[in-house]
């Protein structure tokens, strides 16, 4: 029986739901008369959420002068949005800690996020987007539907995976050819159904067809171009900060729709480097990125 991204995205909740502290957050961050001191007796039932917030709050990323040392504090400073992003990141890096390595090393999975994130929020500010910082969640969680296959259909999934010497379009194509349909329309079922800010997930569908995005075409485009670039990157996070010499392989149409000179990709790449290090060590500190 055909099964459509939405059933197995349902599923997928079922057997992989995000923590009550982060649903609870959503719903909290999505009512407009909701005040920090509710937000922070949320964020500190969870020691671990809590204590990221804080480093967060303290890190360079924000680079406040003073430091933050309460959590009502933290959220004042980095904002709602910020927060939910965050909390949201940091419980699905948790939930899906425990796929096999036979299919994915998790913590080359969540640097290659993280950098995309970072790339994708860089790329949205030098675009023009408004309010950029979203467009952080869509970068990170690009691939979360590659995590959903893994996780609730590991036997098919190993027919996919021999196409794994043939690139990253033999896998998309055989993902198609076994499920009916693709990581990236997994990806925005299963962020659907975790209710995450409206229109990421029409981005992280369209991220492989950008230019066919109903309303999201440019920030369907930033991430797709964001995707190409972290695959390349994300190895050299573990290099101390040398950026190597790629073949990147985005859409020109897709780079194109984002009216940047080509000269901004270097500017963005050497900065998300550094970013991408740094945000990786206060997401997931357990996975360490210097070898």
């Amino acid at each position: 029986m055909t099964m459509s991204p939405q059933q197995l995205a349902q599923e997928v909740e079922t057997l992989f739901s995000l923590p009550d502290v982060a649903i609870r957050l959503n719903d909290l961050i999505d009512q407009p008369d909701t005040s920090i001191q509710a937000l922070v007796e949320v964020v500190q039932l969870d020691a671990g959420i809590a204590a990221t917030v804080l480093r967060l709050a303290n890190s360079a990323w924000y680079g406040l002068p003073t430091r933050v040392d309460t959590i009502s504090r933290a959220i004042t400073l980095i904002g709602q949005k910020a927060l939910r992003d965050l909390v949201l990141s940091t419980s699905v890096i948790t939930t899906f800690k425990g796929i096999s390595s036979e299919f994915v090393d998790m913590r080359d999975f969540w640097d290659n996020s993280v950098t995309c994130g970072v790339v994708t929020r860089n790329l949205a500010q030098k675009s023009g987007i408004r309010e950029a910082e979203r467009m952080f969640l869509a970068g990170l969680l690009h691939k979360v539907g590659r995590l959903a296959f893994y996780a609730s259909r590991p036997v098919q999934y190993r027919q996919v995976l021999q196409q794994q010497g043939n690139g990253e379009a033999a896998i998309i194509a055989a993902e198609e050819s076994v499920f009916g349909f693709n990581f990236a329309q997994l990806g925005a079922a299963l962020l659907r159904s975790w209710r995450v800010p409206a229109a990421l997930d029409e981005v992280v569908e369209y991220q492989l067809t950008p230019l066919q995005a109903p309303n999201q075409r440019k920030e369907a485009a930033i991430v797709h171009v964001a995707g190409d670039i972290s695959y390349h990157m994300a190895p050299d996070i573990k290099a101390r900060f040398q950026l190597g010499e790629y073949n990147l392989t985005f859409l020109e149409s897709a780079w194109e729709s984002l009216d940047l000179e080509r000269n901004v990709l270097a500017e963005v790449m050497q900065n998300s480097l550094i970013q991408s290090f740094e945000l990786l060590e206060i997401i997931n500190p357990r996975s360490p990125v210097i070898l």
